[in-house]
């Protein structure tokens, strides 16, 4: 059920950028409501059990978690800014390396914080994915890399029960964390920013 919801958050993101494009008031209240929700989750539930479980170290997968979609974001700005195709390729990987990890977020052994996080996320997600890739690669484009993330997300989700399996205790601390990171860049930057 929450590969679907956050399928369905994904593909609603496109529809809300659409028609909240129009109103700028209801997409910043939707950006904040956004916002405030998935730093609640992060903050009273995920942050706590990843330090209770992994420690001090923790820290440092947040910190790791917040840079990464930094760099994506960086590798994504550089190739609409030259169309480099190794640029492009690099961050169309990152881009799925992490909707495989939103998979494996959404199970139910990861914890229903993390899942709920997720799939609230998926709502700027789908907004920033639509306005960063349909005015630089068209429409066409836009539907492959929907179509992709929607996969890699599937992929995460049916084989992380495996992973979940194999994983102790503090490696899923550790993930979470990382997880939390990239939800905390959501939550400090929003959907559509510059880190200047």
């Amino acid at each position: 059920m929450t590969f679907i919801l956050s399928t369905a958050a994904l593909l609603l993101g496109p529809i809300i950028y659409a028609v909240a494009g129009e109103h700028r008031i209801s997409r910043r209240l939707l950006d904040g409501l956004i916002v405030v929700s998935i730093g609640f989750i992060i903050v009273a539930h995920i942050i706590p059990a990843a330090l209770q479980e992994a420690g001090n170290l923790a820290i440092v997968v947040i910190l790791l978690g917040i840079a990464f979609p930094m760099l994506l974001e960086r590798l994504f700005r550089k190739a609409s800014d030259t169309a480099h195709l190794v640029i492009v390729a690099l961050a169309a990987f990152g881009l799925l390396t992490h909707a495989l990890v939103d998979g494996v977020a959404l199970l139910p052994e990861s914890g229903t914080g993390l899942a709920h996080a997720i799939i609230l996320h998926r709502l700027p997600v789908g907004m920033a994915l639509w306005w960063a890739v349909r005015p630089n690669f068209g429409i066409t484009i836009s539907i492959i890399v929907f179509s992709l993330v929607i996969l890699a997300t599937a992929a995460g989700y049916l084989i992380g029960e495996t992973i979940m399996e194999i994983a102790d205790m503090r490696t899923i601390a550790m993930f979470q964390a990382f997880v939390a990171g990239s939800l905390i860049h959501v939550v400090i930057f929003g959907v559509r920013h510059h880190h200047d």
